[in-house]
């Protein structure tokens, strides 16, 4: 990006799991809508827990990748191509980034959905089953989908449409950079202590049976959803020894 004397403008703050505070009512509804994608094949189309499970070990793995990819540094671009604001070049570029996040993100989820792994062979449950079930298989592509949106939103809201041909980095930096990084380091530190609660939530769920399906999916996803809607107050909440200095 340009260098520090380049001037800079004020970024409004936007909340998710990126590297904004507080944001437009319409992104936090994306990440609100991305939490409970799982929740749907659960209770509307009686689905299991070992899916559910795997669905939002899905979602967490797509959160940890909205704040990686867009925490920004001084080499990112800061102005772009004005075609790029068309709109069927920013719904292409949604969908080409929802193919993205959703091979990476499904690689991610393997670590995460270790302990489901474990706890449910213990248990007896048909992983084979799980995954190949077309009703697996959409929340998948939506959450993908609302996740691309929203890294897509993120992106235009830190550039400005240039010239054709224009440099990259012609354009202001938009926000503190290093405002930014601090608050993708306490977004990163939230998240792995949402990962580390979903450990617990696994070994509830799989063990104890079906009857805690019916709360504890519910307070888990009120979690992700009040970190969406106020990360102000969730990241002093976290504990500390998670945060990188």
């Amino acid at each position: 990006m340009a260098n520090d004397s380049t001037a800079s403008q004020r970024l409004p703050d936007t909340g998710p799991e990126g590297a904004q505070s507080r944001g437009p009512v319409m992104n936090i509804v994306v990440d609100v809508v991305r939490h409970l994608v799982p929740l749907l094949p659960l209770y509307l189309l009686n689905g299991s827990v070992a899916s559910y499970l795997l669905l939002t070990a899905f979602d967490l793995s797509l959160g940890l990748m909205l704040i990686v990819g867009t925490t920004r540094d001084r080499k990112d671009p800061t102005s772009v191509d004005p075609r790029s604001r068309w709109l069927p070049m920013r719904l292409l570029a949604v969908v080409f980034i929802a193919i993205f996040l959703a091979i990476v993100a499904a690689l991610i989820t393997l670590p995460i959905a270790a302990p489901a792994f474990i706890f449910g062979v213990a248990t007896g449950v048909d992983w084979w089953s799980t995954v190949t079930d077309k009703h697996f298989w959409i929340p998948v592509a939506g959450m993908s989908l609302l996740a691309a949106a929203r890294a897509q939103g993120l992106f235009e809201a830190t550039t400005t449409p240039g010239h054709r041909g224009q440099p990259s980095r012609a354009g202001p930096v938009i926000g503190d950079l290093a405002a930014d990084r601090r608050r993708s380091l306490a977004d990163n530190a939230a998240q792995i202590t949402l990962i580390a609660t979903f450990v617990a939530l696994c070994y509830v769920l799989l063990i104890f049976g079906r009857w805690g399906s019916y709360a504890l999916p519910i307070v888990y996803a009120a979690l992700l959803v009040f970190y969406d809607a106020r990360p102000d107050i969730a990241q002093r909440i976290f504990p500390k020894l998670w945060q990188q200095k």
